[in-house]
């Protein structure tokens, strides 16, 4: 008899637990964001059941206490299951600043001719280096395996990938540093083997500057390439580096630049052509300019232009000579238009989400989302964006606070972060309908997903 008790005991634990696991729903995707309130980093998996969506928000094992008025987290990538997360401070670099490492607690598994992610752990810290010799980076840049942290302060690049920060004995020897590019460095990585890294230097003998250094040596391995020669930008003020397909562009005060990813950095200065594309000119007769590339596919993908003149622009790197192309996205005079967020929607549809957010007004931040390719020919000469959507407000304060977003699985749903009233909204992008407005706390920024 007291067999049979046991067994029902325990047949009705089982099924208590298998409740408990369909009420908490399936995960959809892990999710990473900051939150810049309290210069910090959080976790949690967005669930879904009959019942709707749910995330947990919380904290990563071993994070780093920061100074919340001195220090900032800035760009995130991740890559291989890792995330690495740069830190700079208000004074230069000397309070500290430098990388976070993050093991994100999943794993990817092969099924065939595809993959899907399993979530089997917590996220933690796997290594750090932040201190007062890191030069203070504001931009990190994921190009390939490649991890690029632009070092300002020390007028350099620190290259490293998940397999040499997981391998690396101390934090300092999970990368390398090159010396390259100054002040304000934004830059590209073409194929792991060549480096550009841009001067932000208006005026003067580094004005319109850009380095090229040969990464000869694998990431990770402390000995440089020998090839390095600079070229320079018909202006200066740069601040926008990307590469795609052959091609390296760049972003001075007036239009785009692009060269030919010289791999070998075997040619020399005068023997690259540097290339230039008009953005056209304000109201004021100025030229136009950009600070940031993003890219989908063959595609250089960016924004210019303020308020009424805004645009939404990209050029075909698969082209021998890419040409211009834009589309006019109409916003309020206090607007402004954030960087494009790139990625596939419904039916693998190539989609643009783009941000018009006021720091005057936050309440009237709206979303663009942009059908890049509708008739699905490969060429965005057809794109069109739909009409605007209200989201969450923003809470801009300097380069921080502006809105995220990230594709779910199979580009049915978007997650976009509302810094103004610390929420995450699951947007659906079929009908642009919010599915769920998520709380959390401090002030939800920079986003990223984990997931199929």
């Amino acid at each position: 008899m007291k067999i049979i008790h046991n067994t029902f005991a325990m047949l009705l634990i089982a099924v208590c637990s298998a409740s408990s696991v369909q009420a908490q729903g399936r995960t959809v995707a892990r999710l990473f964001w900051q939150d810049y309130a309290n210069a910090d980093l959080k976790w949690g998996d967005l669930k879904k059941s009959k019942d709707g969506y749910s995330l947990d928000e919380q904290s990563i094992s071993n994070f780093p206490k920061l100074d919340v008025d001195e220090q900032t987290l800035v760009q995130m990538q991740t890559d291989d299951g890792l995330l690495v997360v740069g830190v700079r401070d208000e004074a230069g670099g000397d309070i500290g600043s430098g990388w976070i490492a993050i093991e994100t607690g999943t794993e990817k598994e092969a099924h065939g001719d595809h993959f899907h992610w399993r979530f089997n752990e917590s996220p933690s810290v796997l290594t750090q280096l932040v201190d007062e010799n890191q030069g203070n980076p504001a931009h990190l840049y994921l190009y390939g395996k490649t991890f690029a942290m632009a070092n300002d302060q020390r007028n350099g690049v620190t290259l490293m990938s998940a397999k040499s920060i997981r391998e690396g004995k101390t934090p300092s020897e999970c990368g390398r540093f090159v010396e390259a590019g100054g002040g304000h460095i934004t830059l590209a990585v073409a194929e792991d083997r060549v480096l550009y890294s841009t001067w932000i230097q208006r005026e003067g003998e580094q004005a319109g500057q850009v380095d090229v250094v040969s990464l000869a040596k694998t990431v990770g391995d402390s000995n440089a390439g020998a090839g390095r020669y600079s070229i320079h930008c018909p202006t200066g003020g740069l601040h926008g580096a990307t590469y795609n397909r052959g091609k390296v562009f760049l972003a001075p005060t007036d239009g785009v630049c692009w060269v030919n990813a010289d791999l070998d950095a075997s040619q020399s200065a005068e023997s690259v052509t540097v290339n230039h594309i008009s953005l056209g000119k304000d109201s004021e007769d100025k030229p136009l300019r950009t600070g940031a590339f993003t890219n989908l596919g063959d595609y250089v993908v960016f924004s210019t232009g303020k308020a009424g003149e805004s645009r939404l622009c990209w050029l075909n790197a698969s082209a021998d000579r890419p040409e211009l192309q834009s589309l006019g996205i109409q916003i309020a005079d206090d607007q402004s238009l954030r960087t494009p967020i790139v990625g596939f929607g419904p039916g693998n549809s190539h989609v643009a989400l783009c941000f018009a957010e006021s720091k005057e007004s936050p309440d009237t931040d709206q979303l663009y989302v942009v059908s890049l390719d509708p008739n699905g020919d490969g060429d965005f000469a057809d794109a069109k964006a739909g009409e605007p959507m209200q989201v969450g407000p923003s809470q801009l304060e300097g380069h921080f606070g502006h809105h995220d977003a990230v594709f779910l699985p199979r580009g049915r749903q978007i997650a976009v972060t509302n810094p103004g009233d610390s929420s995450i909204w699951v947007i659906s992008l079929r009908d642009q309908t919010v599915e769920a407005k998520l709380e959390c706390k401090g002030t939800p920024t920079s986003l990223i997903s984990i997931s199929d």
